[in-house]
């Protein structure tokens, strides 16, 4: 009888990809978090074929770096969130020096964050703080309803996340734009129309809903600044469910409080969780979420699906799943 293979699952105990671990015919996943890895004997850890990181901070991603070199026959390394940005310094100390294959979780959320993609577009178009405050004020304030369809919507990013909110976003009428640093890369004819990241002008002049759904690297620190958000219509509302690394939240603060913007929504923060010094909890006009936009009560059996189609891949030979590429980030 062949031995299983171990695969190591390093995470916060109570992390829901740990609470969920699947039964997988051939494998034995040892689980903990960086403390337990190095208390394992150097036999049991050189026979770990893979490494699946459950959550990305800064302390996990210190402790990826120190422990993983007890692992020397690894072969392939998971990120269950999509975003790798946070280890960084990991991928550039020992994945791309050994060639070792990286993949996300790429896909597995989607669907979650593009009814919240929804939400906030209904949120504002529908007046809903006003409602709320006519509830509570006991006014009976019968106001213009406006609608979405006609609207227009750019998505700054146009991967998997962004194609299923288009596809949400088309259902109800709406225009879908989107700004891409490969502008010819086929999206199935889900945009009405495609820019490149130096046509900010251009396309923020258009929309009524601009959403960030940009990656975090050196490239995107910031791209949403003062002068990007100056582009943008006095009327429109901005999203950001991508990285928090790519707005600059304290320019996004002061350009709101002049009234420029509509609104934001926003569910990721370059600081989590976002420091109550912070600016954005005082406007009024804001949509803020815990980094929650994702988190599902299915939210470790979708990891877990994605991680098997790239298990599946990696026994099998086959073309990566959702492969990162280490140099770009993402």
């Amino acid at each position: 009888m062949s031995r299983s293979r171990l695969i190591a699952v390093v995470g916060a105990k109570t992390h829901p990809c740990l609470t969920q671990v699947p039964t997988v015919d051939g494998v034995e996943f040892l689980k903990g978090g960086v403390a337990e890895f190095e208390a394992m004997t150097s036999n049991k850890l050189n026979e770990v074929e893979a490494m699946i990181c459950c959550s990305l901070d800064s302390t996990l991603t210190d402790g990826l770096i120190k422990i993983f070199p007890t692992m020397p026959n690894i072969r392939w390394v998971h990120s269950f969130p999509a975003g790798v940005d946070t280890i960084a310094p990991f991928i550039k100390e020992h994945l791309i020096p050994r060639d070792i294959p990286l993949t996300n979780g790429r896909s597995a959320f989607s669907s979650s964050l593009a009814e919240w993609v929804l939400t906030a577009c209904f949120y504002f178009n529908k007046q809903i703080p006003r409602c709320m405050s006519n509830r509570a004020a006991k006014r009976w304030d019968r106001f213009n309803m406006d609608v979405v369809d006609t609207k227009t919507i750019g998505f700054v990013g146009f991967g998997d996340i962004s194609q299923l909110s288009a596809k949400y976003c088309k259902a109800v009428g709406m225009r879908v734009l989107a700004m891409r640093r490969n502008v010819g890369k086929d999206d199935g004819g889900l945009a009405d129309q495609t820019y490149s990241t130096d046509q900010k002008a251009e396309m923020f002049a258009q929309c009524d809903y601009v959403v960030s759904v940009l990656p975090g690297t050196p490239e995107t620190l910031d791209f949403f600044d003062e002068a990007a958000f100056k582009c943008m219509r006095s009327d429109a509302v901005f999203m950001s469910i991508g990285r928090g690394v790519v707005v600059d939240e304290d320019a996004l603060a002061r350009v709101m409080k002049t009234g420029h913007l509509k609104g934001a929504a926003l569910d990721v923060f370059k600081m989590e969780p976002l420091p109550e010094s912070s600016p954005l909890w005082d406007l009024e006009n804001l949509l803020l979420t815990a980094h929650n936009a994702d988190k599902t009560a299915d939210f470790g059996e979708l990891a877990w699906k994605v991680w098997r189609k790239n298990y599946d891949a990696f026994i099998g030979g086959k073309p990566w799943a959702t492969p990162v590429d280490k140099q770009a980030g993402y």
